[in-house]
């Protein structure tokens, strides 16, 4: 028993031995004090006091889900580092860490913690200089994760996590150490240098932002790189702004993008520069004013039938006015004949009744 026993803790101190071993320089000493300029004590106890441990997976209905027990699972505390030897980095939230294998653990750290992370940084000759990789994904991993298990306040890479490290683990808070622009960074003075040569304006404004000269010069480059785009020079500078204003990591990717950003899209318009393109583009202007002249002589169609209606109608009714003058005639002439067919003439009673008629003298008014 005391031979099976010792060949047991011989095996155990030889698997820490390595880790630690492949972890030396990650090693940190968390129980020493030392001064963070990028967070104020009340900020960190704030930050402390408002931790949330967020759940596993939640319906519609606000009903937490329960999910399947797995092989391995600890609780996270997620912290935020600039660079390595940052002692008192931000503690952002907790989540509980689950996974059937090391490599489910592994993309569960990432799910969790990639909203922290940036874009790769890499030194050169030159200084610090952005990753070709624009958006970092698992595979890397272990150039922006760290953990520590605060027992032994022992740095873990990713690399370095076993089946055996994660079951003892299980159940226990462990410290996640994600980097905003990954490990490479290792002390304050390389931070600084990112912010200075990748980060801030190269000449800032009195608010600390861009000048209008700068969005000017990259108003003037965008104009040249996109000659399919017209527009006023307060829409380039529009568009010069909008990516000046954005993350210092995303700008060489907006800049270099073919199309402007949907939001100020509404201010540009697109051009033919080829022959085929022209040419399609006034096929397709000629099938707009097809369209509209189909419409146009639609209408006036109606018109037409409409007048042509009413002019049948109107020759109906100078017809049967025609009809009525004619028939006016004709009454007209039956009357003249009717009226000298009927003349008065004198009879005998007449001339004898005249004869007997005499003038008398007017003597009343004389």
């Amino acid at each position: 028993m005391s031979s099976h026993g010792n060949s047991d803790a011989n095996q155990d101190y030889e698997e820490e031995f390595l880790l630690e071993l492949g972890n030396e320089t990650d090693m940190v000493d968390c129980s020493a004090m030392d001064y963070d300029p990028f967070i104020e004590e009340e900020e960190e106890e704030n930050a402390v006091e408002c931790l949330s441990v967020e759940k596993v997976a939640v319906t519609s209905d606000l009903e937490v889900v329960e999910t399947e027990p797995t092989i391995y699972s600890f609780k996270g505390v997620f912290c935020q580092r600039h660079f390595r030897n940052q002692l008192r980095p931000r503690e952002t939230f907790i989540k509980e860490i689950c996974g059937n294998s090391v490599a489910e653990v592994i993309q569960s750290l990432w799910e969790a913690g990639k909203d922290l992370t940036k874009r790769l940084v890499i030194f050169n000759e030159n200084g610090p200089q952005w990753s070709e990789k624009e958006k970092p994904s698992v595979e890397d991993a272990s150039q922006f994760i760290t953990l520590q298990y605060q027992a032994k306040k022992k740095n873990y890479c990713t690399t370095t996590l076993t089946p055996r490290l994660l079951q003892r683990w299980r159940d226990k808070t462990i410290k996640v150490f994600v980097y905003t622009y990954s490990t490479n960074i290792e002390t304050s003075a390389q931070f600084q240098q990112v912010l200075k040569q990748l980060v801030t304006p190269k000449n800032p404004d009195r608010a600390g932002a861009n000048s209008t000269r700068d969005d000017s010069m990259l108003a003037n480059e965008l104009r040249q790189k996109h000659p399919h785009l017209e527009g006023f020079h307060s829409s380039w500078m529009l568009w010069a702004n909008y990516i000046n204003s954005a993350e210092a990591h995303e700008r060489e990717s907006m800049r270099n993008a073919v199309n402007p950003p949907v939001e100020i899209s509404k201010y540009f318009r697109w051009v033919a520069v080829s022959e085929a393109a022209r040419l399609q583009s006034v096929h397709r202007g000629m099938q707009v004013a097809q369209t509209v002249n189909t419409h146009w002589a639609n209408e006036i169609k109606k018109i037409k039938d409409n007048v042509s209606m009413a002019l049948t109608l109107l020759q109906g009714a100078a017809q049967c006015i025609e009809a009525l003058e004619a028939r006016s005639t004709v009454s007209s002439e039956l009357i003249t004949a009717m009226q000298s067919a009927v003349q008065p003439e004198e009879a005998e009673l007449s001339r004898s009744l005249i004869s007997h008629v005499t003038d008398c003298s007017d003597v009343d008014h004389q």
